[in-house]
């Protein structure tokens, strides 16, 4: 962006609730669009201010700002928003800056010296988090970060809906807004970004669907009119293309009335597993050992339209769970479906961690399952109907070096869900399936222990969260046995099933060999003895680190240029004969 107008910001605060406040600022230009900006003031209840998305500094804004509180934060929403920092950060090195992922990685940030202390992710800062809520959404090169104000249930956008007035443009932007389709009185994204959001994947349907369930009264944007009545009806709307809609225009509520329990749901898949049964209106039981996260995951699932109950639970407690089953069961009057996804790991060469860890990644993974089993196979029999689903991973189909107990759970995983599906045969209406991902962002890495002294990094083809979750819904929909996420899941079953000696090499090797190349890190037994706070979002951020799409949008691509690849061919040889034909009849 370059700047416009004046130096320094001369335009005054406006009110806009008792804790909320917006300044317009002077026009900037950029990519020769003239777009006016905005920046979003939230007092804090302790005085506190937070300057969402600042302008240009000035004297007179921050004498301004001071008469309504103390300047505590600097919010830097997305990786363009953040031009006018350094000098808000010069007067007042005291403020805490935040922002958005990938924003430090930066080279024009680098070279402008602007210090960020904390990139945010998927989780609110605690600093925050009584009063307002954080919503991040994430693509290739792009990350915004969104705040809603509880208290005002005020919702606060920077360029995921931009709704620009062409009057008040230059004659020479009026029509590049409307072809960026980024006019009011409806405006989306600009064309560009939306097509890069498309990168995101499944996340950025699910933040999209998170903002329009927090049903905010008013709707601030840093560019343009900003939504001040029927703001909900107004911003579904704006995200029309992101958003699924049934022919009323409401999204689709098909598992209404689904009774869902889930383990492991703090963060990542189970999260993530959560919303989506929400989403489609079912009910859902919530187990983890963190209580507090799984109660603000239980609001955020009865805002999207489900019901939710919060039960910590350590799946480890075999009594524990027994008391899980009962509260889902009292609550909700029965199971439909059991999801056993809490899972953790020991990473390293197997003699470097102790033992007792080993037995842990063993109690959670195969024994938690066994327990979960146990508490709710009577209550299917009983019903004479239910869906059991273990999440297994890659692991249960090919072993993993420097995992070795892990490997261990997941191979016992799989057998113990093939066995109950052989024993109860006899019931068709009860299945018990098993879900085998690839490798997925998520929080995992935190959560586990790393004995190898060495930096993990999970490789560039990760899947989504969502996709897991997405096979989970499919198999409510569509009971079978086991299902594969992602086409590596399954390129290793085939591969260990065929050559198992040569798999085994190739895999070892290219561990060994990675692992001699990584760099070095500190040993962390994570979370596995007991809880911790860190690693409480969906995504583990690997793929916003890497500024990559994820796996299951990369295979998209990969197929449809595989299809017009093929398309291309055929077309070709079905002209050649003819173009042959035609030659010899030529030559005649």
């Amino acid at each position: 962006m370059q700047r416009s107008g004046t130096d320094l910001s001369t335009f005054p605060l406006t009110r806009v609730t008792d804790d909320v406040w917006i300044a317009d600022d002077a026009p900037i230009s950029a990519a020769g669009l003239v777009l006016p900006i905005r920046m979003t003031v939230i007092r804090l209840s302790n005085g506190d201010l937070v300057l969402h998305s600042p302008v240009r500094y000035s004297p007179a804004l921050r004498d301004e700002l001071e008469s309504l509180g103390s300047i505590r934060y600097l919010l830097a929403p997305n990786v363009a928003h953040w031009t006018f920092l350094p000098e808000w950060q010069r007067q007042l090195p005291q403020a805490t800056t935040f922002a958005a992922r990938g924003l430090s990685a930066r080279k024009q940030v680098r070279e402008a010296g602007l210090r960020i202390d904390r990139e945010l992710g998927g989780t609110t800062p605690q600093e925050w988090s009584q009063e307002l809520e954080t919503i991040v959404v994430t693509a290739p090169m792009f990350s915004e970060v969104e705040i809603f104000d509880k208290r005002s249930r005020t919702l606060i956008l920077t360029d995921l809906v931009q709704n620009l007035d062409s009057r008040h443009l230059p004659v020479s932007n009026q029509a590049a807004v409307s072809l960026l389709g980024n006019a009011r009185p409806d405006g989306k994204a600009p064309i560009y970004l939306r097509l890069l959001l498309r990168l995101g994947g499944r996340s950025v349907q699910a933040a999209a669907e998170r903002l329009v369930s927090l049903k905010p009264e008013r709707v601030i944007f840093a560019h343009g009119d900003w939504f001040d009545s029927a703001a909900t009806k107004q911003l579904r709307q704006s995200l029309r293309w992101l958003l699924p809609l049934d022919a009323s225009g409401a999204a689709p509520r098909p598992m209404a009335g689904t009774r869902v329990v889930i383990t492991g749901a703090s963060s990542g898949i189970g999260h993530a597993a959560a919303l989506a049964f929400a989403r489609e209106g079912a009910s859902v039981v919530l187990a983890a050992r963190r209580g507090g996260i799984l109660t603000s995951l239980a609001a955020q699932c009865e805002a999207l339209g489900g019901r939710a109950l919060a039960v910590p639970t350590d799946v480890t407690d075999a009594e524990a769970v027994q008391r899980l089953a009962r509260q889902a069961e009292d609550a909700f009057g029965g199971i439909d479906v059991w999801i056993n996804n809490a899972g953790t790991g020991v990473f390293g060469a197997y003699q470097d961690a102790d033992l007792a860890l080993h037995r842990r990644t063993v109690e959670v993974n195969l024994l938690g399952t066994m327990n979960g089993a146990f508490a709710v196979l009577p209550i299917f029999l009983r019903q004479n109907r239910g869906i059991l689903i273990n999440n297994i991973s890659l692991g249960g189909w090919a072993p993993t070096p420097f995992a070795a107990a892990y490997t261990a759970s997941k191979f016992g995983l799989r057998g113990f869900t093939a066995s109950l599906r052989q024993e109860l045969g006899a019931h068709p209406d009860i299945h018990v399936c098993g879900v085998f991902p690839a490798m997925v962002d998520t929080p995992g890495f935190v959560h586990g222990a790393n004995m190898s002294g060495k930096n993990l990094d999970p490789g560039p083809l990760l899947y989504q969260s969502e996709d897991v979750a997405q096979a989970f819904l499919s198999l409510v929909r569509a009971p079978r046995d086991e299902v594969a996420v992602g086409w590596p899941a399954r390129a290793g079953q085939v591969a260990y099933a065929i050559a198992p000696k040569l798999t085994e090499n190739l895999v070892g090797g290219a561990f060994r060999f990675l692992l001699s190349r990584a760099r070095r890190a500190a040993v962390s037994e994570g979370s596995m003895i007991e809880p911790s706070a860190p690693g409480r979002s969906v995504d583990g951020g690997w793929l916003a680190r890497k500024q990559l799409p994820p796996a299951g949008v990369i295979s998209q691509g990969l197929a449809v240029l595989g299809l017009a690849a093929g398309l291309a061919l055929l077309a070709s040889a079905v002209t050649r004969p003819r173009r042959q034909i035609r030659t010899r009849r030529h030559r005649a």
